[in-house]
């Protein structure tokens, strides 16, 4: 009785939140410094992001004319900016990963009831508080892309590091992935001779597929034990990206290794969801910094930590 207590008033907390809160322009101009302080930034960006992203979704899967085709991608482009602000900032500012998606969440769902009650009563949805805050975080869009420029610059290592890898030019960078496994398997309590998988560039897998991780179940019997690379994946993202990738999967593989003891498996059970679990976000977290800190000048870990992020919001049954 006590948990449904709890959760009662934790659910009913959300819905005034999300019923309660204040449009954007109301809410800047009662924080006139809010481009300057980080935590007033990061609710801005966090609540763009949401805007933009649902907006953007919404007219891709709904638009009909090629203007609001054009502009979905143009919402879900500015989305990924300001996520990337919002949640970076969010995290560094010292909130939790689990809250700092928890609080995004309650975000989404204000947005969602704005759209759900435009479309009801005037079959557009942007109107009113949602329209309002679009255009808001349509002004403001050029002065994110600045800031995500100079934290990128902030936090970037401006010091040469020890080379790594035997090929650096290689974006499959062996050298860096043997030190994010040895940090996966300190973090999951791994054995410390564990192998990783085999990682294969497989032309293959389906465009929308960038890696996969695979493993023999009773559902998929005669998957192999691997990471799946797609060719086009290397062409299309940094060599931080890639590494940064290819952690998030052995990840997978590390937490499915710990739900079967560590012990190689015919087939394998699968006991969890892994992309909003709070250990496996504070796990690939820690996986861009220490491929950032790594790497001399890289301007991708605000890029790493929204992945982080975007992995749980858009694929949380996995």
């Amino acid at each position: 009785m006590k948990h449904l207590i709890a959760l009662f008033i934790f659910l009913f907390q959300g819905v005034v939140m999300a019923q309660d809160m204040k449009g954007l322009p109301d809410w800047t101009r009662e924080h006139p410094q809010w481009l300057q302080t980080k935590p007033e930034l990061a609710y801005v960006s966090n609540r763009c992001a949401s805007a933009f992203d649902l907006v953007g979704n919404y007219f891709l899967a709904n638009g009909v004319l090629d203007e609001q085709r054009r502009s979905a991608n143009i919402f879900l482009n500015h989305s990924d900016i300001y996520v990337r602000l919002g949640y970076f900032l969010t995290v560094k500012q010292g909130t939790s990963e689990p809250e700092a998606l928890r609080n995004y969440n309650q975000i989404n769902d204000y947005y969602k009831q704005l759209i759900d009650r435009n479309i009801q009563s005037n079959t557009q949805i942007m109107l009113g508080p949602l329209g309002d805050d679009v255009e808001l975080c349509l002004a403001n869009y050029w002065n994110a892309q600045v800031t995500v420029k100079e934290l990128e610059q902030e936090y970037a290592n401006h010091s040469p590091k020890k080379n790594l890898s035997n090929t650096p030019d290689q974006k499959l960078d062996m050298g860096m992935l043997q030190v994010v496994w040895s940090f996966i398997k300190a973090e999951t309590g791994g054995p410390l001779d564990f192998p990783m998988p085999p990682l294969v560039v497989d032309a293959s897998l389906p465009t929308n597929a960038r890696m996969v991780f695979q493993y023999p179940s009773e559902e998929q019997p005669d998957n192999s034990l691997m990471v799946s690379v797609s060719p086009r994946t290397l062409t299309q993202w940094s060599r931080a990206m890639v590494s940064w990738a290819a952690g998030h999967e052995l990840t997978h593989y590390a937490f499915l290794m710990r739900d079967n003891g560590w012990v190689r498996q015919d087939k394998y059970e699968n006991k969890t969801k892994h992309h909003c679990n709070p250990d496996f976000i504070r796990l690939t977290s820690g996986i861009a910094d220490l491929i950032a800190d790594q790497l001399t000048n890289t301007k991708e870990r605000l890029r790493m930590y929204s992945e982080v992020f975007r992995s749980c919001t858009r694929h949380p049954e996995q």
